[in-house]
This record gives C-alpha cells, structure tokens and sequence, in this order.
C-alpha cells in the first residue's frame, strides 16, 4: 500500500475513532459521568504532582502521555480490524459480489 493510501486510511480512521467519542459524550450518560470525575481527579493529582522535582514529575507525566498514545495505537487497531472483518463477512454473505472460501483470510 502506497504511503499516501496508508495516510488516508489513518486520518479516515483517526475521524471516526473522534467520531465515535463525540457521539459517546451524547449517548452514555456513565461515560460523561467518568469525564467530571477526570476533570476533578485532575485538580488533585495536580497537587501531587507540584509536590514532586522536576525531573520526578516530568517522568510520571510522560508515563502517562505514553499510555494514552499507546492506547490511541490500540483503539485505531481495534478499529481497521473491524472493518477488515466486516469487509470479510459482508464478502462471506455475498454482499460484496462473491463468497471468501471457507479457513481463507487475507489480513
């Protein structure tokens, strides 16, 4: 795949993840509970954090940044597999114009 076509493929999937978020905010009243519980937890590991040296609190800090990119590589993971298995099923059930043999996968 040419690398302009694995650009777009990410930036597709980077918009619907975000899409998906959004929509979450609107539909899961659990999920915007779990948002005003960050927002205020925040205000309080600030503190603790300020009570760290520099050098100990950019460390926690950059832990933490990491996490949420290692977790933003999962989420868009997660998400072309799904669509790779859709595509799969839709192309199993003949809705793509033909049947993938049966234990034949190309992932």
């Amino acid at each position: 795949m040419a690398d302009n076509e694995c650009k777009a493929i990410k930036e597709f999937i980077g918009s619907r993840v975000n899409f998906a978020i959004f929509k979450l905010g609107d539909d899961n009243p659990r999920y915007q509970e779990v948002c005003k519980n960050q927002e205020k937890n925040w205000q309080t590991v600030d503190v603790i954090l300020r009570k760290l040296e520099d050098k100990d609190r950019r460390a926690v800090l950059r832990y933490y940044e990491d996490e949420v990119h290692k977790f933003s590589f999962e989420s868009d993971g997660a998400y072309l597999q799904g669509v790779r298995d859709c595509f799969s099923m839709l192309a199993f059930f003949g809705v793509l114009g033909g049947r993938c043999p049966r234990g034949t996968s190309k992932e």
